[in-house]
């Protein structure tokens, strides 16, 4: 009997692995890169090992769109349960996790990667679509403060943008002070 039968199995460590290899050659080389072979080779696993838990290219830039979208669900989650009820929690919140770069947050490979597919998968941008429109559902139906609020999205957005591309070279002061600023224009009126 081989190693590999006495070995446990853990087929979610392995995929877990096996998306961290995908991730790495998505933002290091670009969507052409993630072959099942690179993937194979790089993971140290056979391409039918590979296979066994994803049997395409697709399925692994699915897979980890999935852990992708998931990893964002969870940062906008805990930003919002951090804050208060207010009408303008939920914008609050989004801006939060744009800017987020504590460990486990929003790095800037993690933002790479999020943009590559976004641009790679179809299903990936309209994933991204309906939950933006269920998010701006929640900013409420006053036109000037969903306007306001939108606007502040799309500030959080363009900052994530840079942060990716690296086109702004900002310190932590700086960061912290923007997102002050983008915070309290969100809650226009009903500043605390």
């Amino acid at each position: 009997m081989t190693e590999a039968h006495r070995r446990q199995k853990q087929p979610q460590l392995i995929r877990g692995q096996l998306l961290a290899v995908v991730r790495s050659l998505l933002v290091e080389h670009g969507p052409h890169a993630v072959t099942l072979d690179a993937v194979a080779k790089q993971a140290n696993v056979t391409k039918g090992g590979l296979q066994h838990h994803f049997p395409s290219k697709q399925a692994l830039l699915e897979a980890l769109s999935d852990q992708l979208f998931e990893e964002f669900e969870c940062s906008f989650a805990e930003a919002l349960s951090q804050e208060a009820p207010a009408p303008a929690r939920h914008a609050r919140a989004y801006i939060r996790t744009c800017f987020d770069h504590s460990p486990g947050g929003h790095t800037v490979e993690t933002q790479r990667a999020i943009g590559l597919l976004a641009l790679t998968l179809p299903q990936c941008r309209e994933r991204w679509h309906a939950a933006m429109e269920t998010a701006l559902a929640a900013d409420g139906n006053d036109p000037d403060t969903a306007n306001r609020l939108l606007l502040c999205r799309l500030a959080g957005d363009g900052f994530w943008f840079a942060q990716m591309l690296d086109v702004y070279h900002l310190d932590a002061d700086r960061k912290q002070a923007i997102l002050k600023m983008l915070l309290t224009l969100c809650d226009g009126d009903n500043q605390p």
